[in-house]
């Protein structure tokens, strides 16, 4: 595995988050940075969010939008050219069954209804496919977590059921489309067993035109929460997520190559924790997330993509 290629490269920081926020969909419109929903902890009590939020780079500062018209957290999301599409999730009682858009209008929209729901999956959008891979139906049942892979059709809400993902099972792992294909690296499943979640270091691409999945080169380490945004056609940015139960929440970072098959570790994040990450011009933008456990985090960082790049 290749070192990063700036060692000088600088996390600079951003005008934090409204509010601590972990769990929300986060996604680049029209110029902005769009964070909706969610969830933080106030008395010890988790709470789920409705607001919507945009980030101005310009002048570096938030501004609210409509909210949702219902708290929401852990959906599945992906990004087309005009807007960020989001399904199912949960309001921390009942999993919902619609799918959202939010577009340059900065508001969100319901587009169609689900037949089931599912909630901690992993989503990304490659052509007019919504793809969601596994999660559960019931946020407070872990142990129905799957390996389902499925397309959700943005004309028409249309389901259809792609070939399961060739592990136990997968949940808040990372998941990113690139290059025509659909990545998912570590995640979770539920050890019956033990009676607890067990984190994974797998990683497989599905080639979208062949339909079938591709073993790759597992993860240095296996880790659960982890995030991934492609950076460009062949090139993937993963950090952070929760490695286990003694070293708990990481900053390392890596950049996958999707030609080589390669990791290389590159500068870590500013800070310990489960983040969102999201690209907007010529910079990765790392926010919130849960930094400890029953904890969210309000920081908001920047940082030149091409600075993470592996030397030559």
């Amino acid at each position: 595995m290749s070192t990063l290629s700036s060692p000088a490269a600088e996390w600079e920081r951003i005008a934090p988050l409204p509010e601590p926020n972990g769990g929300f969909v986060c996604s680049s419109i029209a110029g902005h940075i769009i964070v909706a929903g969610g969830t933080n902890w106030k008395d010890d009590t988790k709470q789920w969010l409705t607001h919507i939020r945009a980030y101005n780079p310009q002048s570096n500062s938030w501004s609210e939008t409509r909210p949702l018209s219902t708290p929401l957290a852990y959906a599945a999301v992906g990004q087309d050219a005009q807007a960020v599409w989001f399904a199912s999730g949960s309001n921390g009682t009942n999993t919902h069954l619609a799918v959202w858009k939010i577009d340059g209008s900065m508001t969100a929209k319901s587009a169609f209804t689900l037949d089931s729901g599912f909630v901690l999956a992993g989503g990304g959008i490659a052509g007019s496919s919504l793809y969601v891979l596994g999660g559960t139906d019931d946020m407070n049942q872990i142990d129905r977590v799957t390996n389902t892979f499925r397309a959700i059709d943005l004309h028409d809400g249309r389901v259809t059921r792609l070939p399961d993902y060739p592990e136990p099972a997968f949940f808040t792992g990372a998941a990113a489309v690139c290059g025509g294909r659909f990545f998912a690296f570590g995640g979770g499943r539920w050890d019956a067993a033990a009676k607890s979640v067990a984190n994974l270091s797998a990683a497989h691409s599905f080639n979208i035109d062949t339909r079938r999945w591709e073993k790759l080169s597992p993860l240095p380490y296996a880790v659960r929460g982890i995030t991934a945004v492609a950076i460009d056609d062949h090139r993937i940015l993963l950090a952070g997520g929760y490695k286990n139960d003694a070293e708990e929440f990481t900053d390392e970072a890596f950049i996958y190559d999707t030609n080589s098959g390669k990791y290389a570790a590159t500068h870590p994040l500013p800070y310990k924790a489960m983040v969102a990450l999201v690209k907007l011009g010529d910079f990765v933008y790392c926010l919130g997330g849960e930094d400890r456990k029953k904890h969210r985090s309000d920081a908001a960082f920047r940082i030149r993509w091409k600075e993470l790049l592996p030397r030559d």
